[in-house]
């Protein structure tokens, strides 16, 4: 009975430890470049069709690097230029891209180009 226990406790601190692995992993800043086929790969394996048709819109969205949460005490939110890079990143590299054929080299230029337009817009 106390071998059991002992068990449960060692298997509760080993999803502790890999859920925090995991969520210092997310919160690492990896370059689009980097991010895109292997967002891709992933969306790919674990959707269906017609779902996994989406996965080049999800994976941009996924991949463009989130503002940072604003702290509690923030009376100020502005999220106009990841907003204004979703929008343009959307409307104009989605579409650069398959699954068949993912063109990452692509992609990745046209969103550095919409962060450079909505840089200069804000």
């Amino acid at each position: 009975m106390e071998s059991k226990r002992v068990a449960m406790l060692v298997a509760v601190m080993i999803v502790m430890v890999i859920g925090n692995l995991l969520a210092q992993t997310e919160a690492q800043k990896i370059p689009f470049k980097d991010c895109y086929p292997a967002c891709l790969i992933e969306c790919k394996a674990e959707s269906k069709f017609p779902k996994y048709l989406k996965c080049p819109f999800t994976c941009t969205k996924t991949c463009l690097q989130q503002p940072p949460l604003p702290s509690v005490s923030s009376d100020n939110i502005d999220d106009s230029d990841y907003f204004c890079k979703l929008g343009c990143a959307t409307y104009h590299c989605v579409s650069l891209s398959s699954l068949q054929n993912p063109n990452v080299e692509s992609v990745s230029a046209c969103v550095d180009s919409c962060s450079n337009k909505c840089t200069k817009k804000n």
